[in-house]
C-alpha cells in the first residue's frame, strides 16, 4: 500500500512537472511573440545601433542618415519582441503615388524569420492598396542575395542595375511593384 501511494505521488509529481514545463515554455513563447507597432525614429536608431541582420547591411548602419526621415504615418511599422525592436519596414512617399520601400533589421530577426517575413508581406500590399500607392520601389545591393530573394518574394520585379548607386559606391538593383 505504501509503495502504491508513493507511485501515485510520483505520477502526480511527474504530471505537475510536465505541466510546469509546458506552462513555462508557453510563457517564454508568449514573451517572444512579435508585436507590430507604429515606427518611431527611436526604433530606427536602436536597430541601426545594433549589429544588422547581414554583414553587408552593417555598411548601411554606418551611414549618417536620419532614422526620423523614415517616419510616415500609417506607412511604417516596427516589429517588437518583448519591448525590443528587431525590425522596421515601411514606405516613404516620394511624389504622387510613388513610394520607396525600406526594411532595417537586427540580428535577432533570424530568431523569427517566418513571423517577420509574413508580417512584412501581409502589410506590404494591404497598405499600398489602402493608401492608393501605385508604385513601390526599392534599391537592393547587388551582392545581397537574401535581399534580392526577399524583394522577389514580395512580388517586386528587377528593373535593372544602378551602378555606383549606394552611398558606399555599391551597385544596387532597382526593384519595383506596380499595384
Amino acid at each position: 500500500m505504501k509503495q502504491m501511494v508513493l507511485s501515485l505521488l510520483d505520477k502526480h509529481n511527474l504530471y505537475l512537472l510536465q505541466f510546469y514545463r509546458y506552462t513555462l515554455g508557453w510563457l517564454l513563447m508568449m514573451d517572444n511573440i512579435l508585436h507590430i507597432v507604429p515606427y518611431t525614429a527611436e526604433h530606427g536608431r536602436f536597430i541601426l545601433s545594433c549589429q544588422m541582420n547581414h554583414a553587408l547591411m552593417d555598411k548601411d548602419a554606418r551611414f549618417e542618415g536620419d532614422a526620423m526621415n523614415l517616419v510616415q504615418d500609417h506607412l511604417s511599422f516596427t516589429g517588437l519582441v518583448g519591448k525590443k525592436p528587431i525590425f522596421a519596414a515601411g514606405m516613404k512617399m516620394m511624389w504622387g503615388q510613388v513610394a520607396e520601400g525600406w526594411v532595417i533589421a537586427t540580428q535577432d530577426v533570424w530568431d523569427h524569420p517566418l513571423s517577420v517575413a509574413k508580417a512584412i508581406k501581409k502589410d506590404f500590399a494591404k497598405v499600398a492598396r489602402k493608401y492608393n500607392i501605385k508604385r513601390v520601389q526599392t534599391a537592393v545591393r547587388s551582392d545581397f542575395d537574401k535581399g534580392i530573394r526577399f524583394a522577389e518574394w514580395l512580388g517586386l520585379e528587377n528593373e535593372g542595375l544602378m551602378k555606383h548607386y549606394g552611398f558606399d559606391g555599391s551597385d544596387q538593383y532597382r526593384y519595383a511593384r506596380i499595384f
